[in-house]
Order: C-alpha cells, then structure tokens, then sequence
C-alpha cells in the first residue's frame, strides 16, 4: 500500500478508482497479447499484484474480480475466463496479506511469494478445469496436459502440473516487476521526507 499512503488524503478514492480500472484494463490488454501469441502462460494478474502492492487489499480485489469479465468481454464471452476470476481473487488475497504482514521487502520474501502464489493458482485451477471443462480450456497449454495424460496421469493431475510450472514463470515474472516497482516508489518516499 505504499502508494495508496503517498497521495493526498483527499485525492485518495479518485486515484485509487483509476488505478483500478487502469489496472483491470492492462490485465485484460497483457491476456488478449498472451492468447494472441500463443504464449503458454497467462499474463493475467500482473497488474492485480501490483494493485495490491501499491494500493491494497479492496482495490486489489476488485481487479482481480474484474479482470476476469472484462477479459471475457474482449474475448467475446466465450466462458473460459469468468470460472478463473476466483484465482485472480486469491492472487489478490494471498499478495495483500505478504505487504501487511511486510513479507514483501527482500528477494527471499518475493520467492515465497512466487511458490505459494504458484501453488494456490494451480490447485484452484486445476480444480476449475477438471471439474468445470473436463481438463481441457483451449489454450495453447492444453496440449501438454494431453501429453500427460497420455504418458498416464489423471485430468486433475495433469492440469496441475501444467499449471504449476505455467504459474511459477508467470506469478515470477507478475511478483518481481512489482517488487522492482514497489521497492522504487518506497525509495522515492523516503526521500520525500
């Protein structure tokens, strides 16, 4: 919440508005650039980490609720995307709860972060994609849920592992570019007193 703290107390709500809804925006811009190029990871909660690093919990949880439905909306309602807004909602949680307790100040903290992030991800979503689409969402990562299936291993089983190595890269990349913003504005505060 570093940020949320550094603005004028009467400018408060309107920046936190905006930053809510520029950061559901760039979650659903960053998903569409990600299934566009077939990337095999998901690029979808960046921005709500972020959020709730620099503004909190509440503001994070609505982006993270939100990101999923506008990311729906841009996609044209397939009904992928909405079931998943429960992650982006823990990613909301589980981030949050690292700044207030202030385990999210060194590289070792960012690294638990990553791990359990990565972990609370892929069980909620391996969960969702077995029991809601049968395994399979048609993303580019389906297939080597096939493959692993195929040497043996059940639906739920699969999506998990997938999802774990998908999300440990991705929750990665999402927690260390928050970190390296975070740590900036931080700095710039405390030189402003």
């Amino acid at each position: 919440m570093v940020l949320y703290y550094m603005i004028k107390q009467k400018n408060r709500l309107f920046f936190t508005i905006l930053a809510v809804l520029t950061a559901v925006l760039l979650n659903g811009l960053f998903s569409y650039l990600n299934d566009y190029f077939l990337l095999p990871i998901f690029l979808d909660s960046l921005f709500t980490i972020m959020t709730a690093a620099l503004f909190g919990l509440w503001p994070a949880l609505i982006v993270g609720a939100l990101s999923n439905f506008f990311i729906e909306l841009v996609n044209g309602f397939p009904g992928i995307y909405a079931p998943f807004a429960i992650i982006n909602i823990m990613t909301a949680l589980v981030t949050s709860l690292f700044v207030l307790k202030k385990h999210f100040n060194s590289p070792s903290d960012i690294f638990w972060l990553i791990i359990i992030l990565s972990i609370v991800n892929s069980l909620a979503g391996a969960i969702i994609v077995t029991f809601v689409f049968g395994g399979f969402t048609n993303l580019s990562m389906d297939n080597i849920v096939r493959g692993i299936m195929v040497a043996g291993q059940s639906i739920f089983s699969s999506a998990f592992i997938v999802r774990l190595v998908v999300n440990i890269v991705d929750k990665g990349i999402s927690a260390i570019v928050t970190y390296i913003v975070y740590k900036a504005i931080q700095r710039k505060a405390e030189q402003a007193i």
